[in-house]
């Protein structure tokens, strides 16, 4: 299927993943019987999906939204802070640091944010963009949805200054020096 009914199909297929991650994270908290490796886990198994997903959708699905759609500037720029909120909820549900009660609370908010961002994505705003947007606009979306390589933003290291990666970074290139995996210092 190649025509414009088939696509959000990669993105669809992106977002079954999630709710296959949100389903077993949702079993560990009702069970509350495995330790909390089990949950942090599954949540940087939820990251990784929603690095790569966020990004795609703001890359290639946004601008289709942004020209296509009614008020379609605030929608794409609504679901942006959604996928900043999403984030937020996922650093804190992942920051160790935190009391177990609050780590809980922003796992169960995080549940119920990306649950209804999904569901909103599927049941309103994908097949809103299958009726407005051009059929050759739909088939070039998922053409480079298919065809985005995995990315993974840098993240930042608990506990270094902000800017200490870009600072390691000049100084290693200035000295020569390589300090790891391509070429990035910690």
């Amino acid at each position: 299927m190649n025509g414009p009914e088939a696509f959000p199909s990669e993105l669809c297929a992106e977002h079954r993943a999630m709710e296959t991650v949100l389903r077993r994270l949702a079993g560990i908290r009702a069970d509350s019987g495995p330790g909390p490796d089990d949950d942090l886990r599954l949540l940087h198994a939820l990251r990784e999906l929603l690095d790569r997903h966020h990004t795609v959708e703001e890359e290639y699905v946004h601008p289709l939204v942004r020209r296509y759609l009614p008020a379609g500037g605030a929608l794409a720029d609504a679901a942006v802070h959604t996928h900043t909120t999403i984030r937020l909820l996922t650093d804190r549900a992942l920051d160790r640091r935190l009391p177990p009660g609050e780590r809980h609370h922003a796992i169960d908010t995080l549940l119920l944010v990306l649950r209804a961002h999904l569901r909103g994505e599927e049941d309103r705003l994908f097949p809103a963009l299958r009726l407005r947007a051009p059929a050759e606009e739909l088939r070039r979306c998922s053409r480079r949805v298919r065809e985005a390589p995995p990315r993974n933003p840098p993240r930042p290291v608990w506990g270094l200054p902000p800017g200490t990666g870009a600072i390691a970074a000049v100084r290693d290139h200035l000295t020569g020096h390589d300090s790891g995996e391509n070429g990035r210092s910690p």
